[in-house]
């Protein structure tokens, strides 16, 4: 039976679960942005100037006064060679104040910028910046993505998304030397040249988006990965992740396609307060029982039982791996603990003294077992089979296990359901931050963002870093944040008494039935939603939508539907993409029940890095850094989906009475009668 591509709407020929268009699945329902399943609402666009004011370079739009103020803190910073720490509130157009300074400097001191964010919908917000921009300057711009996400020609192969990047880029060097010999190789990479000047010039006039670029190079049968990597070069302003610049490989061919020692760029970090999380992730890694018996069953394909030190031999060595894996889980987990701290050089011992070797020797051991996977790997691709060897994955892994900074790192093994693993959790990414602290102009800013001291010394930024905080230039009477002191979502309160939880149902449903808003409810966690879900479903007698864990098609498709009506109910949880990703103007959202305070559970990463902090910044540090902060963020940025433009109003009401600790940074006014405050906003 013929169909029409879910994504494209081309035809798809029978038999056929690809579209030959767009490269996508049929029935793919795996998204790497919000951007793939949330319908963009129009907004108004911003005051657009004509003539650019010598006092304000760069900067397209008639200005707010606020934004005047940083755009000059940030100039002056830049050109001084500081880094600048910003926390601006709602309104104030952090992207294009930060986009007007650092090309006014750049322009000025012949420098690229490069524009840091976590998501795609992020970048895209950049090219219509620049886009207002080029009306005043001749700008250029361009969104970089992983291979993963740009290449159709990857698109066209099963499971390609669970390649490591290291595969992906040996399949497409690989690919690339067939298609200019002549011999096959990828159809995407042939003509690349010839069609070079005009993706330049598209990419010049229109400001396209990630998705808008990929599109436009697909539809001339030429690879958008491949031709980004041209252009980098000539470009003025790179949009890219994080990984770009944590990752040390990654950040290697990255600046030199950009022809770059790294000395002439300045750098923009989007949502900062995400980036010491992304850089502790980048340098995580975890050894599981399906690896190591993978290896095992590849060590009885090669011949002979290869040497990795005098008698040392493959096979042994890696069942080892898997002994000591079984060992410590019975010796360290039980029914009630499934994770348990191991010594950091837990590993090492126990394989040095089965194998009688010393350090060094178990180093060489590990480096001839990443060499024998390496001959693999290539023997692997030269077959057609597009993997790595599980043999150089699990040595590779090794290296990095016993090379890991024991101050840096905590190490442990854990039971899921998947099995037994060992995992080596970075508590301090001082090492993978290190070019970002070296750059000479960067800025750091993010709506939520305080502590900003916090933020300045885990990070380990220069002594001379700039500080502010901005507020949000809305009137403040627009917004009203609200607490009640007879709830709270805290363990040992609500075991003591169990009617704190009929009384939060009862006040949720009551402030959902009689409030005629679209409403956002937020949970502290997916398993307090779940338990309070039967109760509100049969309760709220309006439309409700969920948030479903795990099924984020369904979840968007609510949002959708949630997003075009005026008086539903959407239940999600708090830190998620809906509380920080997604703009909710106007009528889109006017009111917020935020249940409880999102203390992060408390896990062995976290523990540590309390400990860590405690040790270096002083007793009871560890706790507001790694608990309190993050619990905070995650308030505010829920309470900041209300208020986006000038006119919108909106109300948030806290239920948790230990809000009072926080009631002011909140702007939180206790309440005795909820729907009566709630009631008296709305009807003003």
């Amino acid at each position: 039976m013929t169909a029409f591509c879910p994504h494209c709407g081309s035809l798809i020929m029978p038999g056929k679960d690809t579209c030959m268009k767009c490269r996508r699945k049929v029935d793919d329902e795996s998204y790497d942005d919000l951007d793939d399943v949330i319908e963009m609402i129009p907004q108004a666009e911003p005051n657009v100037i004509e003539k650019e004011d010598p006092n304000l370079p760069c900067f397209p739009y008639v200005p707010r006064p606020i934004q005047v103020q940083i755009v000059k803190d940030i100039t002056n910073a830049l050109d001084e060679g500081k880094h600048i720490v910003l926390e601006s509130g709602t309104g104030t157009g952090k992207t294009i104040v930060s986009l007007a300074s650092a090309v006014d400097h750049a322009f000025r001191t012949h420098k690229k910028i490069l524009y840091l964010t976590r998501t795609i919908s992020q970048s895209d917000q950049v090219m219509r910046e620049l886009r207002a921009i080029s009306k005043l300057r001749r700008v250029s711009g361009l969104t970089v993505t992983g291979r993963g996400r740009s290449c159709p020609y990857l698109r066209t192969m099963s499971d390609y998304e669970k390649m490591p990047p290291s595969v992906l880029s040996a399949l497409c060097e690989d690919n690339k030397k067939k298609a200019n010999s002549g011999n096959g190789g990828c159809p995407f990479f042939k003509g690349l040249m010839d069609r070079l000047s005009e993706v330049e010039s598209y990419c010049h006039n229109s400001f396209p988006t990630s998705n808008e670029l990929d599109r436009f190079c697909e539809d001339r049968n030429i690879c958008p990965y491949e031709i980004k990597k041209m252009l980098l070069k000539n470009v003025d302003v790179i949009v890219a992740p994080y990984v770009h610049i944590l990752s040390d490989d990654i950040r290697d061919g990255f600046l030199g396609n950009m022809e770059s020692d790294g000395s002439d760029i300045v750098i923009i970090v989007d949502e900062a307060h995400n980036i010491i999380d992304a850089a502790r992730e980048q340098e995580s890694y975890t050894i599981d029982i399906k690896l190591i018996e993978a290896a095992i069953d590849e060590s009885t394909t090669m011949k002979g039982d290869p040497p990795l030190f005098d008698n040392v031999t493959l096979m042994p060595f890696v069942k080892e791996m898997k002994n000591i894996l079984r060992s410590l889980t019975n010796e360290k987990i039980t029914l009630a603990k499934k994770e348990c701290l191991i010594a950091n050089d837990e590993i090492e011992n126990r394989l040095g003294q089965k194998f009688e070797l010393n350090r060094n020797e178990l180093e060489i051991a590990i480096d001839r077992m990443i060499s024998l996977g390496e001959d693999r790997t290539e023997a692997l691709m030269e077959r057609g089979e597009n993997r790595i060897s599980d043999i150089y994955t699990l040595g590779s892994d090794l290296k990095d296990w016993i090379m890991s900074p024991h101050d840096k790192y905590i190490k442990s093994v854990k039971v899921d359901e998947d099995g037994e693993s060992l995992h080596a959790a970075c508590i301090d990414p001082f090492e993978v931050t290190t070019f970002l602290r070296r750059t000479k102009g960067v800025v750091h800013m993010s709506g939520t963002l305080q502590p900003l001291e916090q933020y300045v010394k885990v990070m380990a930024l220069p002594a001379d870093t700039v500080t502010k905080i901005y507020p949000s230039p809305f009137p403040p009477e627009n917004r009203s944040v609200i607490y009640l002191g007879n709830v709270t979502t805290r363990y040992e309160d609500m075991q003591k008494d169990p009617s704190i939880f009929s009384r939060m149902e009862k006040n949720i449903a009551k402030l959902c039935n009689n409030v005629d808003k679209n409403t956002l409810v937020f949970f502290p966690s997916y398993s307090m939603m779940r338990k309070m879900r039967p109760f509100l479903d049969r309760d709220v007698k309006k439309d409700a939508y969920w948030e479903e864990s795990g099924q984020q098609k369904m979840t968007m498709k609510a949002l959708n539907e949630f997003r075009k009506g005026r008086n539903g109910v959407f239940f999600t949880v708090m830190g998620g993409s809906i509380a920080e990703g997604i703009d909710f103007p106007g009528e889109e959202l006017c009111f917020a029940i935020i249940v409880g305070i999102p203390y992060p559970p408390p896990t062995l990463e976290t523990r540590a890095m309390s400990d860590l902090f405690d040790q270096k910044y002083g007793r009871g540090v560890g706790w507001r850094y790694t608990s309190e902060v993050p619990a905070l963020r995650k308030m505010q940025q829920a309470i900041g989906r209300l208020i986006r433009t000038e006119t919108d109003r909106g109300m948030a009401v806290i239920f948790d009475n230990r809000c009072s600790k926080y009631a002011s940074k909140l702007g939180a006014k206790l309440s005795t009668d909820p729907l009566a405050d709630v009631t008296r906003f709305f009807d003003e």
